[in-house]
């Protein structure tokens, strides 16, 4: 699967983009505001056997390469914990580049999962949990059009202390309503 966006492409993730992800998700300044793995050191061996695991939960996950549009690969994206009787999934993404930080792509990209998740998918909202220390991401997930609902207190424990996470979401009928706006 491709998607084409204004200046990026996401393609499914493929076994050819895991050597990239391995160096990304080993990197501290990376991973720092990451809710889950960050710290944790990630073997090439633990990856290739995620990335097996996953095949089998194709009805539940979706991962994505982020890729700009001369096809450098700068991140990862997911959708994942779909609910289908209910019609939500959790959102996540990082851009592991870190020369292409600061370019805007969070907000494409999180624009792109959206649209998918909803005029694809068919789902109803879309959820992620953001480091609330994360401001960049914070702003970011905000121009996309997500809605601040709550916070999980003292969740991640990092550099000897513990980090509240914010949970964030948008609803198919607000979406559709800031793209008549």
């Amino acid at each position: 699967m491709i998607i084409q966006g204004l200046n990026l492409i996401i393609k499914g993730l493929e076994r050819k983009d895991l050597h990239d992800r391995h160096q990304w998700l080993n990197d501290p300044e990376i991973t720092k505001y990451f809710t889950n793995l960050a710290s944790i050191p990630l073997s090439e061996t633990d990856l290739f056997n995620w990335y097996e695991s996953i095949s089998n939960k194709k009805s539940q996950e979706l991962h994505f390469s982020i890729f700009t549009g001369d096809l450098k690969h700068i991140g990862g994206a997911q959708l994942k914990a779909i609910d289908w009787k209910n019609r939500n999934a959790e959102l996540g993404l990082f851009i592991g580049d870190k020369s292409e930080w600061g370019k805007g792509y969070g907000t494409e990209i999180t624009g792109i999962l959206i649209h998918y998740g909803f005029h694809e998918l068919n789902l109803h909202r879309l959820w992620l949990r953001v480091d609330a220390e994360n401001l960049a991401a914070v702003k970011c997930y905000q121009k996309s059009g997500m809605t601040r609902e709550g916070i999980f207190r003292d969740e991640v424990f990092r550099e000897n202390a513990y980090h509240h996470s914010i949970i964030m979401s948008i609803l198919r009928d607000e979406y559709r309503q800031n793209q008549q706006a």
